[in-house]
């Protein structure tokens, strides 16, 4: 065989894979797309809000004045994955999946030298951070909560998306003092002024924030990726929520007990509506009569 026929070949299976790669992710962009129908056409308002916002972030549609606020944070990001800034993180976490951290060493907190960069690594991705600025843009939230903050990227879009509605303030809690003092400075930098940052372990923060909010709205668990930490605050927050409440985990298929922890989340009485969207789920509680439904979009 001649080496230009080789090419040749070696051409054609290239065009031929790439074929078949369109092919795939046009069925598989219509296949989330009619599940999402059901999203949007479902009686609850909040529940065809959800949809909607998938709508928009898949579809990247963004007004002028919503893309002013994500270019400040873009802006910010870039800026901080360019930084060469090394500080203390003290993580109260589960670490990575193979950490295998006791709750005495999660309680204790692990301290290490990292840098600012690596730690903007683990920011929430555009497209993730744009779902949850989307989901607030729909909704209207009034009580905003994260646990998490880490730089302050995912809170730049939650605090920007209750700016433009005109309405809403949110909380959001980090455990490293390094990281509160930057993300602090993402909130300068994006001008976003309802926002507060609070610092400490979570176990000394969490129940206080939740009873300064009262009835929360909406809550963004992106904190303590472990089984036990995730349905302990679940359930503590549960009295502070709205008569209707969303509350976002993120990672739910990180490890073995996360993955465990989203199944009982799921089957929680007071959860109405869940949308398992592979790296994050959404859980949508309500006192109304809704008919309990599960929804699984892997985006």
């Amino acid at each position: 065989m001649s080496l230009i026929h080789s090419k040749h070949i070696q051409i054609m299976r290239v065009k031929s894979n790439n074929v078949l790669t369109t092919i795939h992710l046009t069925f598989h962009r219509r296949k989330i797309k009619y599940i999402i129908q059901s999203l949007t056409d479902h009686e609850c308002e909040s529940i065809h809000l959800i949809g909607d916002a998938l709508i928009e972030t898949i579809d990247n549609i963004i007004t002028p004045e919503e893309e002013r606020y994500i270019s400040l944070v873009e802006k910010r990001r870039s800026f901080l994955l360019k930084s060469d800034l090394v500080v203390e993180s003290v993580d109260y976490g589960a670490g990575n999946p193979k950490s295998d951290r006791t709750k005495e060493q999660m309680r204790e907190g692990f301290r290490s030298t990292t840098s600012v960069s690596q730690l903007c690594r683990i920011s929430k991705s555009k497209f993730w951070a744009l779902l949850i600025f989307k989901l607030i843009r729909k909704l209207k939230p009034a009580s905003c909560l994260e646990l998490g903050t880490c730089l302050g990227i995912s809170a730049s879009y939650q605090a920007a998306a209750l700016t433009l509605n005109k309405k809403g303030r949110l909380l959001t809690l980090e455990g490293s003092p390094e990281s509160c003092k930057i993300a602090k400075e993402t909130m300068e930098e994006v001008e976003l002024k309802n926002v507060d940052v609070v610092c400490g372990p979570f176990d000394d923060t969490y129940l206080s924030a939740l009873s300064s909010l009262q009835h929360v709205d909406f809550l963004f668990n992106d904190g303590h990726h472990d089984h036990d930490a995730v349905l302990k605050y679940f359930k503590e927050a549960l009295p502070y929520l709205a008569d209707d409440a969303i509350i976002i985990f993120d990672d739910i298929a990180w490890s073995q007990g996360m993955q465990k922890a989203w199944r009982e989340i799921e089957d929680d009485t007071k959860v109405v509506v869940t949308v398992d969207l592979g790296t994050m789920g959404i859980a949508f509680l309500s006192k109304r009569e809704i008919e309990k439904t599960r929804f699984s979009i892997p985006l």
